[in-house]
């Protein structure tokens, strides 16, 4: 070990010598606070002396280097690994503390370091929170309010156990926690780099995992499913069975892909070594890739080790096309060996019938035509359904050296495939194969086995410690992907190896093991700081003395959302669904829309877990509020609190769409009740619970004043562009209208505007001619249109179409326009054509006052004359081009941001028409509603757990 700058390696510092060289140099500001252990406790690693001195070596900015590590017993060398977690899984006794009779194991060992430090558990906390904290942890969903208080009216400790099977139960369950496993195997729908192609049929492979984890399928043949499950899929004889063994493979295909490399080998190698890395965070808890390039800085994992895992690896086919041929290296087809033959077997035949029959044809004609039947057949794809899935090559399996930095030219010594050696690995045992048994090398097989034993030091640990970090906010090792020497340590070592091994003796059941945690006084506790010794003692509340209070995460913001509102839809699998993305999302890729689709309105109310997860457009709600990366394993996902979520709350157009259907949803209950009876089902709705006073006094209030404002804005309309200036013609064509320029549900009718230039598959708006809508009421002739005009700072342009003519084909609009550009302080007014437009008249110094814009524009046969706010005199006239239509509609265009237009009307000789809907006269009420529902939303008591 180094430290205080002198190279020591040495397995004999006594424990005092090493706390005198370290406390002399840190400084005293330091060491003042931080309490160094003293050497009986650095000797007993239950009494936390390693800890203390870790947190010691952390304050003082020293750090541990590669010639040891401390432990224990003193000090380690990497010759001998003695690392806690890569020892054998200990079996402890439970604690028996006088005075203290828990009925659960997992409260006796941390009652038991509590006690230690004169400290007891936190009071339960109530049942609302209890309800409402199971419900998250199991499912993501709120209970409803009826839940709530049927619980309340029985919080026993039994119905306490109902409720926890009941939900360990439900399909919810399995979508729930299937989130956290794809966190780790970094699942997307997508494979990355520029062009961000669909990684076809991904979706099977996240169905799976939410099937596995519903029946409960055991922990370690999950594990083998996935590593190897093609290779167990050949001894099922269930054909459900041999295709989910076949799907769970994809988990080796889920990483970034580089389908069109410059480098081929090293982009295989690239992949290679995402599979072995990943693998070795998501199931060993250690950072495996580390040592690619060079023997591992921090833990016992030697070059030679890494690439003995690859070459676990080596025989996948990583490259080439992904259509579904039979042959194809990333799919195989969810089809038995007998189907696959016999269907294989006829078109063989049919081809030679064919080749017979156009060499016995009697005429040119004849063969033209069999030979056109005979190129259909080569086409034909086969009938069944594909999975991405592991594929490996039939013979020639190259050979795996160690490459000297990582560098796939320049090969050293060569390896075969292994297992590590400090977790009591070594060289693979492959057993041979019988000659027609195996279609792949058995190497994956063995390091499954090898895995999922447990003899395996590692694997139930980690797994154990990912459920408990899920169940109380960070886990026993806080590092729940590193278990190495850069990791954190166990706050509970025996705790974390009793639950360990009773995780393997239930079975690798992990329901079971969510049961044992959750019907446990430690989670039920209360997350309030009450007990004052406490907070003094262990503020970070290592000693879990207290619940860890914890923010929704994002999945579960969004589905509470829905549930909320009323709007959840429960359909589970498939493909899932495309959310809507808006124009600003879309403009940050390199082509925007590509494989982007519109889905319908009921598949964008589905639980988050379906969403299309395309890596480079991600939701931004979603990635607002610390969304997966998707690219590499993520174990623990920050919790950040910045000013967009506040923002993106209370302006993100899917959160305005939950409190509008939260205000319908409570309308339609409850149609004919007092404001006071809906506002106390909204709060209940959102909350679990009733309002208090001060609560239903702050809405009341809240709702009059929104009521205020709403009474101001009955005339008023808003039209918002939502697409850039670029998109992919697929995407531009299966848009519609209605999504280029939100406005008006009635009175408009959309355009997607001008786009002429095709290029490279995408589709270019021509500049000035963006999406407008027109108003369907009536044609306009001669009179006086008047509005006041109120762009949104990001606007930068708004156009008043002025006798317009609808666009036919492929053409643009017809007719006259006002174009005010609020950033350069001027107004435009120019002809429309077909294919260009003309400026007729330009007014500088156009201005707003106080953000408004007073227009009233006069159209006298073929004059037009513009004024702006007071001006006795127009500020832009005129003369119409010959052959101008006489009559046409009125429209409006916005582009860059939205456009409010204040009082629109018209004004001829039949009188003065409104062009803004017709309001109820409850509209400024129901607005207000929904206002007060996006309030509610808001509230810290719906984003945090309890």
């Amino acid at each position: 070990m180094e430290y205080a700058g002198n190279p020591k390696p040495t397995t004999a510092v006594a424990p005092a010598d090493l706390l005198y060289g370290l406390k002399r140099r840190i400084p005293r500001s330091v060491w003042t606070w931080v309490r160094f252990p003293t050497s009986a406790e650095f000797r007993r690693p239950s009494a936390g002396g390693t800890r203390l001195l870790r947190k010691a070596l952390v304050i003082g900015g020293l750090a541990l280097l590669p010639t040891g590590i401390l432990c224990a017993e003193g000090i380690e060398t990497p010759n001998t690994p003695s690392w806690w977690a890569f020892r054998p899984i200990s079996s402890p006794a439970v604690p028996s503390i006088r005075g203290i009779h828990p009925g659960n194991p997992v409260d006796a060992f941390l009652a038991a370091r509590l006690a230690e430090r004169g400290l007891t558990f936190s009071a339960q906390a109530t049942p609302r929170e209890r309800l409402r904290r199971l419900h998250f942890d199991l499912v993501g969903l709120p209970p409803t309010p009826e839940e709530v208080a049927a619980f309340e009216r029985d919080p026993s400790p039994a119905a306490w156990v109902r409720q926890v099977d009941a939900l360990l139960a439900r399909p919810q369950y399995g979508e729930r926690w299937a989130r956290h496993w794809l966190d780790v195997v970094r699942f997307a729908q997508s494979n990355g780099y520029e062009r961000d192609s669909e990684k076809l049929y991904a979706w099977r492979y996240r169905d799976y995992v939410v099937q596995a984890l519903n029946r409960d399928l055991p922990y370690d043949r999950f594990v083998r499913e996935q590593i190897a499950g093609d290779e167990l899929a050949r001894e099922e004889t269930d054909e459900d069975a041999r295709d989910a063994d076949i799907i769970a493979t994809g988990f080796l295909r889920l990483g970034v892909h580089d389908d069109e490399p410059d480098d081929k080998l090293q982009a295989e190698y690239d992949e290679l070594d995402d599979v072995v890395s990943t693998c070795g965070a998501t199931f060993l808890g250690l950072t495996v890739g580390c040592a690619r390039c060079h023997d591992h800085k921090f833990d016992p994992i030697p070059q030679q080790d890494y690439y003995s895992l690859l070459a676990v690896f080596r025989p996948l086919r990583i490259t080439g096309k992904a259509d579904p041929p039979l042959d194809s290296p990333l799919l195989l087809p969810l089809a038995s060996p007998d189907r696959i033959s016999e269907w294989t077997n006829a078109q063989e035949s049919r081809r030679r019938e064919l080749e017979g029959r156009i060499a016995g044809a009697p005429s040119e004609d004849r063969k033209k035509a069999l030979r056109q039947e005979l190129d259909q057949l080569t086409k034909a794809a086969p009938p069944f359904e594909w999975a991405l899935a592991a594929r490996e090559r039939t013979q020639d399996i190259p050979a795996v050296h160690v490459l000297a930095r990582g560098n796939p030219r320049s090969p050293g010594a060569e390896v075969g495939p292994g297992f590590l050696h400090a977790v009591s690995g070594g060289p693979a045992e492959i057993p041979p194969a019988i000659p027609g048994t195996r279609i792949t090398s058995g190497r994956r097989r063995a390091f499954a086995d090898w895995i999922a034993s447990p003899e395996n030091p590692l694997t139930a640990r980690v797994l154990v410690n990912r459920v408990w970090h899920h169940h109380f906010g960070r886990g026993l090792v806080r590092t729940t992907s590193d278990f190495g020497r850069v990791g954190a340590l166990p706050s509970h070592p025996e705790l974390l190896d009793w639950l360990a091994g009773e995780f393997i003796r239930s079975g690798w059941s992990l329901k079971s093991l969510h049961r044992l945690i959750l019907t446990s006084a430690a989670w039920n506790q209360s997350s309030v700081a009450t007990q004052e010794t406490a907070l003094a003692i262990d503020p970070s509340n290592e000693l879990l003395w207290r619940q860890n209070l914890r923010r929704l995460d994002a999945e579960s913001l969004w589905d509470s959302l829905l549930s909320i509102s009323g709007q959840l839809n429960p359909e589970s699998g498939g493909r899932g669904f495309f959310p809507v993305l808006s124009g600003e999302v879309l403009a940050g890729g390199s082509r925007p829309g590509t494989d982007w689709q519109v889905s319908p309105a009921d598949q964008l109310a589905r639980r988050s877990l379906y969403t299309y997860i395309r890596r480079t457009s991600m939701v931004p709600l979603l990635e607002t509020f610390d969304y997966n990366n998707a690219t590499s394993p993520l174990s623990e996902r920050p919790v950040t609190t910045v000013a967009p979520q506040a923002l993106m709350l209370l302006n993100d157009a899917f959160v305005q769409e939950q409190a509008a259907a939260l205000a319908r949803r409570v309308a339609d209950e409850l149609p004919d009740a007092p404001e006071e009876v809906q506002l106390r089902r909204i709060w209940a709705l959102a909350t679990g619970r009733p309002p208090n006073a001060g609560d239903l006094g702050r809405l009341q209030e809240s709702r009059q004043r929104q009521t205020a404002l709403w009474s101001g804005l009955t005339e008023r309309i808003t039209f918002r562009p939502d697409v850039p200036d670029t998109l992919s013609v697929p995407y531009f064509q299966s848009l519609p209208p209605s999504r280029f320029l939100v406005g008006p549900d009635t009175g408009w009718q959309s355009f997607k505007g001008c786009w002429p230039r095709e290029y490279e598959g995408n589709r270019a708006l021509e500049a000035g001619r963006g999406p407008f809508a027109l108003w369907t009421g009536a044609v306009v002739t001669n009179g006086v249109l008047e509005l006041d005009l109120v762009p949104q700072s990001a606007c930068t342009q708004a156009g008043i179409l002025l006798r317009a003519q609808p666009p036919t084909g492929d053409t643009g609009e017809t007719g006259y326009e006002l174009m005010v550009e609020p950033r350069e302080h001027r107004a435009v007014l120019r002809q429309l054509t077909p294919t260009k437009t003309i400026d007729v008249a330009v007014a500088p110094g156009v201005g707003l006052t106080n953000g408004h814009l007073a227009v009233r524009i006069e159209l006298q046969d073929d004059r037009i004359s513009v004024r702006f706010h007071d001006q006795p005199e127009p500020g832009l006239s005129a003369r119409m081009a010959p052959g101008t239509p006489a009559s046409g509609s009125v429209g409006i265009r916005a582009w860059g941001a939205a456009v409010s237009l204040d009082r629109l009307r018209w004004t001829d000789p039949k009188g003065t028409t409104p062009l803004w809907p017709v309001r109820q006269a409850d509209w400024a009420r129901q607005k207000s509603l929904e206002s007060v529902c996006l309030l509610v939303m808001n509230l810290n008591e719906v984003l945090y757990v309890d």
